[in-house]
Order: C-alpha cells, then sequence, then structure tokens
C-alpha cells in the first residue's frame, strides 16, 4: 500500500543552495570588475577576488555532502573562470661598491725617493762569511726639495749585516740621481741573507720607498741530485779606503746681493789598496765621476753658482768587482 507523499513546505534546500552560489559568482563578477577599473593597490582586488572564489568552492561543496555530485539534464552549470593578475615587481636600486683602495706614497713632506739600479752587489751575490761590504744604490730624488749631505740610509728590517745609519755625503737634488752606500759585513754563517735600508731627512723621518741587499754567504746551490756547498776561504776582497782626501778650492764671487759663488779646484786623496779597479769621485752637485785605477786627484770644473757658506761636500770611494771601499769625504764652503 502506497504511503501518501507528504505536502513540502517552504522553499527546497537545492533551490535555496543554487541561489546562493549565483550570488556568490555575481559578487565574483563585481569584485573583477572594481578591480579593473579602480585605482586602489591591485594585490587587494587580486586578494577579493580569490576569497570570493574560495567561498564559491565551499558552497559548491555544500551542495554535494557525500562528495558525490548529481547532473542535471539541460541545466548548464556555470563556471566562474579567474584571470590571475601579474605581480606587481619591485625595483630595487642597485648599491655600487666603493673602491677604498689607493695608492700609497713615501713621501714625507717635500722628501721622496725612488729605488734606479744596484751599482755594486748584485742580488744573490755570492760573499764569505764575514767578508767586508760597500753596499751601493742608486737612488732618484723624486720629491721637490734637495737631499742635504747629512741625509742618512737608515736600517729598516732583515738583517743589518753589521751597518749603521750613514750619512749620504751629496747633494741630489731634485729630478736627479745619487750613489748611496753603506759599509756592511757578510753574516759569519752560511746561507742568504737580506737587509731593507730606506733614506732619512734631517728632521729623522724616513721617506721613500725602501731598498735592499741580497746576498749568499758561503754559496750553495742545488741541481737535480747533485749538491755543490762552497768552502769560506781566503779570497778577492774589496780594496781599502784611501786617505788624506783634500781639495785646494777657489771661489769666484758674483755680483749678487748676499753674493753666490762658483768654486773649482783639485782634489786629491792617497790611494792605499793595490786592487782597485777604478774611483768614483763624489761631487756637491749630486753627481759622480768614474777615475781610473792608480788615480790620485781629479780636477773640478767650474759649475753653477751657489749661496754663500753652502756646504760643499767632496767624495772618493775605491771599488772594485767584489764590492766598495768606504767612501772618503772632505767638506769646504766658500768664501
Amino acid at each position: 500500500m502506497l504511503k501518501p507523499l507528504k505536502p513540502q513546505s517552504g522553499m527546497p534546500r537545492n533551490l535555496f543552495l543554487w541561489v546562493l552560489v549565483g550570488l556568490l559568482v555575481i559578487s565574483g563578477i563585481v569584485a573583477l570588475v572594481s578591480a579593473f577599473g579602480g585605482s586602489s593597490d591591485g594585490a587587494e582586488e587580486v586578494n577579493a577576488v580569490y576569497t570570493n572564489a574560495a567561498a564559491t568552492l565551499a558552497a559548491q561543496q555544500f551542495l554535494s555532502p557525500t562528495g558525490t555530485a548529481t547532473a542535471t539534464a539541460g541545466t548548464p552549470t556555470a563556471t566562474a573562470t579567474f584571470i590571475p593578475l601579474a605581480s606587481p615587481t619591485l625595483f630595487t636600486s642597485q648599491i655600487l661598491p666603493t673602491n677604498t683602495s689607493g695608492a700609497v706614497s713615501g713621501a714625507v713632506g717635500c722628501n721622496n725617493s725612488a729605488y734606479v739600479a744596484d751599482v755594486t752587489i748584485p742580488d744573490d751575490t755570492v760573499v764569505t762569511p764575514g767578508q767586508a761590504l760597500t753596499k751601493t744604490w742608486k737612488l732618484q730624488n723624486t720629491g721637490s726639495c734637495a737631499w742635504t749631505p747629512t741625509y742618512k740610509v737608515s736600517f729598516v728590517s732583515g738583517n743589518a749585516m753589521g751597518g749603521t745609519a750613514t750619512p749620504i755625503g751629496v747633494t741630489v737634488q731634485p729630478g736627479q740621481s745619487g750613489d748611496i752606500s753603506v759599509s756592511l759585513k757578510a753574516p759569519a754563517t752560511a746561507g742568504d741573507a737580506i737587509g731593507y735600508w730606506i733614506l732619512t731627512n734631517d728632521s729623522n723621518q724616513n721617506f721613500g720607498t725602501s731598498f735592499y741587499i741580497k746576498i749568499k754567504v758561503g754559496g750553495t746551490a742545488t741541481t737535480g741530485t747533485v749538491t755543490a756547498t762552497a768552502t769560506a776561504t781566503t779570497g778577492p776582497s774589496a780594496p781599502a779606503p784611501v786617505e788624506n782626501v783634500d781639495i785646494t778650492l777657489t771661489c769666484t764671487q758674483d755680483n749678487s746681493t748676499p753674493p753666490n759663488y762658483q768654486y773649482f779646484g783639485t782634489l786629491t786623496w792617497i790611494d792605499k789598496s793595490n786592487n782597485e779597479e777604478g774611483f768614483r769621485i763624489y761631487l756637491p752637485d749630486g753627481s759622480t765621476v768614474p777615475m781610473p785605477q792608480g788615480s790620485n786627484s781629479y780636477n773640478v770644473l767650474p759649475g753653477a753658482f751657489v749661496p754663500e757658506n753652502t756646504q760643499l761636500v767632496f767624495g772618493v770611494e775605491a771599488y772594485n768587482a767584489v764590492g766598495n771601499a768606504a767612501k772618503v769625504t772632505v767638506t769646504k764652503q766658500c768664501p
């Protein structure tokens, strides 16, 4: 026996839910129109669209609580298509690195110097233990004031080899080069030795680039498996220093006030060795003049005028292939 159907009261449940879906879809469309037509931040409208989409999906799931969708023939299902908006690109300014490095200068006031060449004892010269040496460097005055004869060459680091701060004994004008020497003694033990030196002005300030002497004591050389060791023996040595250096100086006065003087004369010395190869004559203007073996005098020719009471330093240095003798100087002035 069939049971009579109960009359339905109110709005059907499915119809109510579809109305809810329609409202959500319409609100999503309104949000899209607002996003494209407004001037507010695009990110907020995109979030609103995604929020409505999530609500629509939740409503559709509510329609089929058991997870099974029922298709009704002839009733098309509206599908909302969401067009994602491009996220705004953030542009950041590039931070450029700052170059903090700079050239380092050895200038101190108007004083500066640059190494030019080794005049004696090239790098890795082989010497005997305890051998007396005179190392001479050619240095250029790259500053703006002259080096006076009382400027010194001073030890900096490494092996001093018995050397001490030594006056340069010459005047070197800006832009000119001069030979700077120091008397040394090779270490008593075999091996490599290196010592760094630098120029010092009359205020005891080091300036310019440093320079060095590098020698091999009791030279050891190795090639493959063959080792040759030099035995320290008595061999050639540097010449002895000259003695009694003097000059008969003549000074000629000009008409300036105070007066300037031009000088000339004959420089003389006594040779105290028999193994020199020649002599170097150091003049007050910073120049050097070579003289042959056996010489004992040099004629100083007239040069530029200098102010009165200028200290004029003349020097004589014997040398050979082994090294230099200590430079011997004499100082005069005009008048």
